[in-house]
């Protein structure tokens, strides 16, 4: 579909985004530039998009039968996301923000998440109710308290506390990686602080609304958490800045939106985003949890930001039907393959939810486990087009991401949740860092762990994300590498050292001659047996300044010719 002409300065951006990346055929892939951090998708237009309504029956039948219907006669080649840059990264856009990926982050930023700035509840109230949503799963409120907006939700009458526990740390699970969420927090307090302003009203699934009454709210507490001092339990959502223009779609573009130029099952961070609901077992990873805020910067003229919400599901979330329950992450809620295989023998096939059991802590974190986690068979709830295109490549970048959530940062992370019953927290804590491992052993270092390339003092360094997540023992971890120097063919032999614990340096050999001169290094990894290289493309002009242009993570060890330059 050709890119609508009202979109001249997003077009120009990607256009310059692929002439930076790699040039197939080229002698020297990567331009002499800065490689892209910053996409700039949120250039202000006029008029604002109109708002998106998703339907669940809707979405669900399109992608569970629908959308495989029309796949099976379509020529969709697939390919590479369309958004990496020429680091192998995502730059900062306003669907992600480069947060843990970019450097260190303070365990009180953590903590925070995207509460940061924002005002904690104040649990004496009082909290007037504007609003009610008294029926669902998890029953709530729409509150105003401290000048500002919130949704209240409650547990639900089972497996209390798990769904607020979800929201809290899930949401800054997320927001660490790089997504924008809302502001979630815990909230203990007293039923009293609670009124009911004039003419507030319950909206009803089918969309009616009734006048909210004090019925309606006690039917709500009576599906809460209620503390051994009387009090309740919930979670408080702050309202996302801005006005809200429904979901955002995981396939396709927004034709409204001038800045959405990418496809979005091209992207990166959103196929990506698969690894990432698979360690929390995200199932509920559709559409109708996304949020598309306008972002007013002047008078009509503003841009679009991507939210995902509600993570309400992850954990291990029951429903009545005990057997989908057992499904949820192994299989979709409607998935022809596994039914008629299973129906053709007879049911003689082992499904790894057919055993599988509660926890120590019963059924607060329900089927949430490590032994039958499979990240290579993970499922949603139903087909997600962004997931169904993750690469090898996609998968890898999040799996760098997830490696440096260190066990510090994930017990940091699971207090956010105020799990008050040790075996429950324990059981947490090992399924997420079981879970963890299991996917960095799978994702981590099939391509090249060796990330944040720099220049320091006419070194080379990397560092060994498979050695900082404890992937690959230090021990057991040897380096080699090699350097193509301007047009030589031959490579020049480097001799690698390790300064500091997951860090390798190479002392890059000089390149003669005037004007900018090209040089390619690789630096293998090796442990046990040689694995693909990560390949850095520099310029360098005069003696003392090297510019890195380009990253590459080639499928399996270097060829003996010389790469492309």
């Amino acid at each position: 579909m050709p890119l609508p002409r009202a979109r001249p300065l997003a077009v120009f951006s990607l256009a310059l985004a692929v002439l930076l990346g790699p040039a197939c055929g080229s002698t020297r892939p990567f331009h002499d530039a800065e490689p892209m951090t910053v996409d700039p998708d949120q250039e202000p237009f006029a008029p604002p998009p109109s708002p998106y309504f998703s339907g669940l029956i809707t979405d669900g039948l399109d992608q569970m039968m629908l959308r495989p219907i029309s796949n099976f006669f379509a020529v969709d080649p697939g390919g590479e996301a369309l958004n990496a840059t020429a680091l192998d990264e995502v730059a900062d856009s306003s669907w992600f923000h480069n947060r843990i990926g970019a450097g260190p982050l303070p365990l009180d930023a953590l903590r925070e998440g995207a509460c940061a700035g924002a005002p904690a509840l104040d649990p004496a109230g009082p909290w007037l109710v504007t609003g009610g949503k008294p029926n669902g799963e998890n029953p709530g409120f729409f509150i105003k308290a401290n000048g500002a907006r919130y949704l209240l939700k409650f547990d639900g009458a089972e497996q209390q506390p798990r769904a607020t526990a979800a929201d809290a740390v899930v949401s800054r699970i997320y927001w660490v990686a790089g997504y924008h969420v809302p502001c979630n927090r815990i909230v203990e307090f007293d039923r009293a602080i609670l009124t009911i302003e004039p003419g507030a009203t319950s909206e009803r699934s089918d969309g009616t609304k009734e006048p909210l009454t004090e019925a309606m709210v006690s039917a709500a507490f009576d599906r809460a958490m209620r503390l051994s001092d009387g009090r309740y339990r919930g979670n408080a959502s702050l309202y996302l800045s801005g006005t809200p223009l429904g979901p955002w779609r995981y396939e396709s573009t927004r034709d409204d939106d001038r800045n959405d130029v990418i496809a979005h099952e091209d992207r990166r961070e959103l196929r990506g985003a698969a690894v990432l609901a698979a360690w929390v077992n995200h199932f509920d990873s559709r559409e109708q949890n996304t949020l598309d805020m306008w972002i007013a910067t002047a008078q009509g003229r503003g841009f679009v930001r991507h939210h995902y919400i509600d993570f309400g599901d992850c954990f291990g979330s029951l429903w009545q039907w005990d057997s989908l329950s057992r499904r949820w992450g192994h299989s979709y809620f409607f998935y022809p393959q596994h039914i008629l295989a299973d129906l053709f023998t007879f049911g003689a096939l082992v499904r790894p939810w057919d055993d599988t059991e509660f926890g120590p802590g019963g059924d607060v974190l329900g089927y949430y486990d490590v032994e039958r986690f499979d990240p290579d068979a993970w499922f949603n709830e139903y087909p997600n087009p962004a997931f169904s295109r993750m690469t090898e490549r996609d998968a890898a970048w999040m799996a760098r991401i997830i490696a440096r959530f260190s066990v510090t940062r994930i017990d940091a992370l699971i207090e956010t949740g105020k799990l008050h019953d040790d075996t429950v927290r324990e059981q947490l804590r090992t399924a997420l860092l079981g879970r963890r491992k299991k996917i960095l052993d799978r994702f981590l270092t099939a391509l090249s762990p060796l990330a944040d390339p720099r220049v320091v003092g006419g070194e080379l360094c990397l560092t060994d994300l498979a050695v900082a997540s404890a992937t690959v023992a230090t021990e057991a971890r040897s380096y080699s590498g090699r350097a193509w120097v301007a047009d030589q063919r031959a490579p020049v032999t480097l001799s690698p050292r390790t300064p500091a614990a997951a860090t390798v340096c190479v002392t890059l050999p000089e390149v003669a001659g005037d004007g900018p001169r090209y040089l390619i290094v690789d630096v293998h990894a090796n442990a046990l047996r040689p694995g693909p290289p990560v390949r850095v493309h520099l310029y360098q002009h005069g003696a003392a300044e090297l510019r890195i242009v380009g990253l590459e993570r080639p499928e399996s060890p270097a060829p003996d010719d010389p790469p492309d330059r």
